[in-house]
């Protein structure tokens, strides 16, 4: 018996029905899909983020390893004895120079508690060798001179 063909209108329906199903699992796949690459990109936008913050922090790394390997310098130690511990040398005098030029305090009075005042950073440091107890004009002669 030969097989009978469907009537149009039954063709036409299984069609539209097949038609249907698939625009909507093509619908679906396609806002799956949008989804999924909007998240990517936000996802590739978060890791340049980061990797610009990770920069930024090796780049500041880097500042404080000098800063911390100037600090350890013997110059810049003896610096800031000078300037905030009032530290002097051997042979060496320190003076204070205030602003109103009144008085001035020593880094021995100062170490020993003769000064009321707290040690200024402002420290002028006089090399103190053969020109003792001489005269301001001798000073100078024996500078230019000898």
């Amino acid at each position: 018996m030969p097989e009978q063909r469907k009537p149009f209108w039954r063709r036409l329906v299984e069609f539209r029905f097949l038609f249907v199903i698939n625009a909507v699992v093509l619908v679906a796949l396609g806002f799956s899909f949008g989804r999924e690459w909007i998240r990517n990109h936000e996802i590739q936008q978060e890791i340049a983020r980061l990797q610009g913050e990770a920069q930024a922090l090796q780049t500041r790394n880097l500042q404080i390893a000098d800063l911390n390997t100037a600090f350890r310098t013997e110059s810049f130690i003896e610096r800031e004895a000078r300037l905030k511990l009032g530290m002097k040398k051997p042979g060496e005098t320190v003076v204070v120079i205030k602003e109103d030029g009144a008085t001035s305090v020593t880094a021995t009075d100062a170490a020993e508690g003769l000064s009321s005042e707290p040690a200024d950073p402002r420290v002028l440091l006089v090399r103190d060798e053969r020109d003792g107890e001489l005269a301001n004009p001798s000073k100078w002669w024996h500078y230019f001179f000898r």
